[in-house]
């Protein structure tokens, strides 16, 4: 499990340099990213009978942190399933993706995002999951926004990551709570009686709902996902089938056993759950780009699954592992079959496009197969599972199924909407002669609608597989079975009601897109997301003008202002207690005088070259300050600083103003007399206050053990390099970026050459799209 969570991250770094080199051929070694998750297949067969396997990599143990992966069937479920649809979506590419691709960086950034994902599901430690959750955060805003030249690219990508960041930041809360709470960060570890009697609890349930809610785009957090479709195919393939958006799903299918006891837990997520399907599928069945279709038929799916997850009974975690398995089957074939019709046609318009079954018969085939089954009907898995999905409503009451009927309903119409562009008489733009895409792109879709088909016809094989996670999700004792015959039910008599619905619906498509048109919101989640970041973009401007924007004295006086008044207010709040120095040393005196004579000295200073050197006394008196009281490594570092401050003063010393350039009347010399006094008085009382020991001083435990655990005798090193390596790596790593920042400033100020990528636009052909990124770029519910 270890192997299979970091291989693709290492199969990631050799694609990244094999890409230049390879060309397309590079995705043959990307599908073997995946070969370790395939080969827990063995492992997931022996489920449930099996213990789940356990490897732990010990990290930090004193923190209870290290890296441990636990294999139960649900994990292994999933793990195996990002294994089998990771590989299809890399062969996949390599007969989609261009010549002019940048297939290394590619093919990096989806391994590192299928690595991400099965970490995710095979994660047992609390810490962990959430490094990996946000991984995938950062992974999919690189992919999303892959083909960065185009304005729609970079606001999806940007969309979902400020999205899933607020899910992130709502984790991390969580994770501690739980583990505060139930006493470790080990999932399989965790006291379950002690964190349910906590007062975490509620909060940390509340926490994890709005992780999982941002994740798998639960209303009103489903904008991002549409926008997401600015991937490549099978990156949307991939992440709404088996990756990114099932994430939340996973948090909730996982955590249900924890939360799940509390009455708040489906009486939050059901609803929501429901109420997503309904709107996906209603915002689904009004689109006219294919792949927006499909973005917004998975928002409904995965509130279907939300919901019967959120029910946190048997009966409900029976039919959402088995209506996992089928969505992944149809779902992605789908994604394969737009991506095909968009590499034959040029465009995936519903107007544009008819009657492509002449033309493309094996890739109608392939998508009557997955459409129906994600419609629902027989002899697909699609429809078994909404059998089970019904008959779960069923014991819920007449309000929930009445719900659940919408959905579906919805759900069939616009299945038959996406098969109209195989219908009536041929259409395509003009120029194209579309045919049969090459074998590269239809057995990866074909593989996928047969497996849905074999779900149907072959139930046993489904049930098989979803019994696997049986144990890990706690319903074996549930007694349901999969088939396509359970007699004449409730669940029954609501999929005919639904297919009537349906085909009232699909013979009515015009007067439904009237009403759909009539029925428009003026406000809907985008305008709120666009108004939200305009709103923090105009409060950023002004703050910056208000405070950037000044000039340096002013800059000084609201900084000097507000060390006055805080440390005032320190001085206020905190006990007035001033310890005695007891007997300094002489030889700190002549120090004293040179720090307070080179604050005098600028003061008196009539040129700007004066000013400089005398302010650099009062450094090199602070580093001779450090010599006196036996701290040379502090006295070193502090001189070199001095040395490149007065260096950068010199250099930039042509453009500093002249010390006669800023007239003060008399009026402004006594406030800035005042405020530096008062910052001076101020941070000299909290200083002196400070000089208290609330606890025993630490100092001899580094003296002590410096050479005892370090091996130094220098104890400043020692305590840098050992003590608190971390911090310093922190520190080392911030002056890196810092160097990087500085560097990257100082290259644009060179002229360079313009270096044109092979096949890509003309400079010409990018500027007009340089303004609408300062635009809202798409009103994705709006017709």
């Amino acid at each position: 499990m270890t192997l299979a969570a970091f291989f693709p991250f290492l199969i990631a770094a050799l694609c990244a340099w094999l890409g230049p080199r390879l060309g397309r051929r590079t995705g043959y070694v990307a599908a073997a990213a995946f070969l370790p998750a395939l080969l827990l297949i063995p492992e997931l067969l022996g489920m449930p009978g099996s213990a789940p396997a356990l490897e732990v990599t010990r990290w930090v143990p004193e923190l209870d942190l290290h890296l441990a992966f636990r294999g139960d069937g649900f994990s292994l479920l999933f793990a195996v399933l990002i294994g089998v649809i990771g590989t299809l979506a890399s062969l996949y590419s390599v007969a989609y993706l261009s010549e002019h691709e940048k297939f290394g960086r590619f093919y990096a950034y989806l391994l590192c995002f299928g690595g991400s994902m099965l970490g995710l599901v095979l994660s047992d430690n609390l810490v962990a999951l959430f490094g990996f959750w946000e991984m995938t955060s950062v992974t999919s805003f690189l992919l999303i926004g892959l083909w960065h030249t185009r304005s729609a690219a970079r606001d999806g990508a940007m969309k979902a990551f400020l999205v899933s960041a607020l899910g992130g930041l709502a984790l991390l809360a969580a994770v501690a709570l739980i583990a505060l709470g139930g006493g470790s960060t080990s999932l399989s570890g965790l006291d379950l009686s002690a964190l349910r009697a906590s007062p975490f609890f509620t909060p940390a349930l509340l926490l994890t709902l709005l992780a999982a809610f941002t994740k798998s785009a639960q209303l009103p957090f489903h904008l991002w996902l549409p926008t997401a479709m600015e991937a490549p195919t099978p990156v949307s393939a991939f992440l709404h089938s088996a990756t990114m958006v099932k994430a939340g799903v996973v948090l909730v299918a996982k955590f249900g056993l924890i939360f799940g006891t509390s009455a708040l837990w489906p009486a939050i997520i059901v609803p929501v759950g429901l109420a997503t399907l309904v709107w996906g599928a209603w915002l689904a069945l009004r689109q006219t780009d294919l792949k927006a279709l499909l973005a917004y038929s998975t928002i409904s799916q995965l509130g279907l699954l939300m919901s019967l997850y959120g029910l946190a009974d048997a009966e409900g975690r029976f039919a959402a592992t088995a209506h996992l398995l089928n969505h992944a089957a149809f779902k992605a074939a789908l994604f394969f079959v737009v991506g095909i019709i968009d590499h034959e046609t040029g465009t995936r318009e519903l107007p544009r496009l008819g009657g492509l079954r002449r033309a493309l018969p094996v890739t109608f085939a392939v998508a009557l197969l997955a459409a129906l089954s994600m419609a629902g009907l027989p002899p697909l898995g699609g429809f078994i599972s909404k059998e089970l999905f019904y008959e779960a409503m069923v014991h819920q009451g007449p309000l929930y199924l009445a719900v659940a009927v919408l959905g579906s309903t919805l759900t069939f119409a616009y299945s038959f909407r996406l098969m109209r562009v195989f219908l009536g008489p041929l259409r395509a733009p003009a120029g194209a002669q579309p045919h049969e895409a090459p074998p590269g792109l239809t057995l990866p879709a074909a593989a996928l609608a047969l497996t849905a088909l074999a779900f149907g016809l072959l139930p046993g094989m489904a049930e098989a597989l979803t019994r696997t996670a049986q144990t890990a999700l706690n319903f074996g004792a549930y007694g349901g079975y999969l088939s396509l015959w359970h007699g004449v039910t409730p669940a029954l008599i609501a999929t005919v009601l639904t297919w009537a619905l349906g085909a009232a619906l699909v013979t009515q498509a015009d007067r439904v897109g009237d009403l759909g048109r009539r029925l428009t919101p003026r406000t809907n989640a985008n305008t709120v997301y666009y108004s939200l970041t305009q709103l923090v973009n105009v409060f950023a401007s002004w703050l910056i003008a208000r405070t950037q924007g000044l000039a340096l004295p002013d800059q000084l006086r609201i900084m000097l202002a507000a060390t006055a008044v805080i440390s005032g207010y320190a001085l206020v709040r905190a006990p007035q207690v001033f310890h005695p120095f007891g007997d300094l040393p002489l030889g700190v005196l002549p120090v004293a005088a040179l720090l307070v004579g080179g604050a005098v000295g600028v003061l008196l200073s009539r040129n700007r070259l004066t000013a400089v050197i005398v302010t650099g006394l009062t450094g090199f008196g602070t580093a001779a300050a450090f010599l006196a009281f036996r701290a040379p490594d502090l006295a070193l570092t502090q001189l070199l600083v001095e040395a490149v401050t007065v260096i950068l003063f010199l250099l930039a010393f042509r453009y500093l103003p002249g010390v006669r350039d800023l007239p003060r009347t008399r009026g402004r010399y006594a406030f800035d007399l005042t405020v530096a006094g008062l910052a001076g008085i101020g941070a000299t009382l909290l200083v002196l206050s400070s000089v208290r020991f609330l606890a025993p001083p630490i100092s001899p435990y580094y003296l002590e053990y410096s050479y005892k655990g370090g091996g130094g005798k220098n104890v400043v090193n020692v305590l840098l390099v050992d003590f608190r390596g971390f911090d310093t790596l922190g520190e080392i790593t911030v002056v890196g970026i810092v160097a990087l920042a500085v560097l990257s400033l100082v290259r644009l100020g060179r002229r360079g050459r313009t270096r044109t990528e092979p096949g890509a636009p003309p400079p010409e052909d990018l500027a007009p799209d340089l303004p609408a990124a300062r635009v809202p770029v798409t009103q994705q519910e709006r017709p």
